[in-house]
């Protein structure tokens, strides 16, 4: 049985102050047979570590291809993993808005392999991919790109998939599209890893919302959500949450 997993993803929201705010507000709940992520700006990593009370996972939005260096600007896992349990990496925004290829990806996986800290490896389509009917071959592709004979299982993976064509278009991804993809992302896992595809947990990630959350998390092969925007308001973040509490 996977446990679900709710990620807020905070983008570049939130000072530390702030940070530490609402995750003090954040931890007077109970979670029942959910784990809970937060991944805030570098800058805010310490206060949600500091204020988590052991209840919620930290994780990074990004992390350096190198361990050390003269690399102006860039965090590295040596010093994220004082900090984190998670590591983001291939999220839409990372590879649109700063071009980071297949390789880029993969040797960032491998870094946070290296320093002992867990992925959640971000894939999807855009809506050219997807008016073609070509979206099962481009996420495979990326899927093969980033993991292909790397040693990866159910304790240090989680995949989080973004239908990219429905985030912020005004389009909708259905549940039936996103457990479609889901499950084809399990399928294509199989075929690197039989014996952990079907414990590592698959997220949806397409403007997850309080409202539309359980129709999502009661499809068999999405485990969590990957949430932006709804996770910088408590009262919403709960809603996904607690999303049981719903059905």
């Amino acid at each position: 049985m996977r446990t679900k997993f709710i990620c807020g993803n905070w983008k570049m929201n939130k000072t530390a102050k702030e940070a530490e705010e609402f995750i003090k507000d954040l931890v007077k709940n109970d979670f029942k047979d959910v784990d809970v992520l937060i991944a805030p700006p570098f800058t805010s990593l310490d206060a949600v570590k500091r204020n988590s009370n052991g209840k919620i996972y930290v994780g990074s939005q990004n992390i350096c291809k190198f361990n050390d260096g003269a690399y102006t600007g860039e965090v590295s896992g040596k010093m994220l993993k004082e900090f984190c349990d998670y590591v983001i990496i291939g999220h839409s925004e990372r590879r649109t808005i700063f071009s980071e290829d297949y390789q880029t990806i993969r040797e960032k996986i491998l870094r946070a392999f290296e320093n002992n800290l867990k992925v959640i490896l971000c894939l999807g389509e855009e809506a050219e991919v997807r008016e073609k009917n070509k979206q099962n071959d481009f996420v495979k592709e990326e899927i093969l790109a980033a993991l292909d004979n790397l040693d990866f299982n159910r304790d240090n993976l989680t995949i989080a998939y973004e239908p990219i064509w429905a985030i912020g278009t005004g389009k909708t991804c259905s549940s039936e599209d996103a457990q479609d993809m889901c499950k084809f992302i399990r399928h294509t896992l199989s075929k690197l890893n039989k014996n952990e595809s079907e414990f590592i947990r698959i997220l949806y990630g397409g403007s997850v919302k309080g409202s539309n959350a359980k129709n999502l998390l009661a499809c068999p092969d999405i485990d969590g959500a990957l949430v932006g925007g709804a996770s910088l308001e408590a009262k919403e973040f709960l809603k996904i949450i607690n999303y049981k509490e719903n059905i």
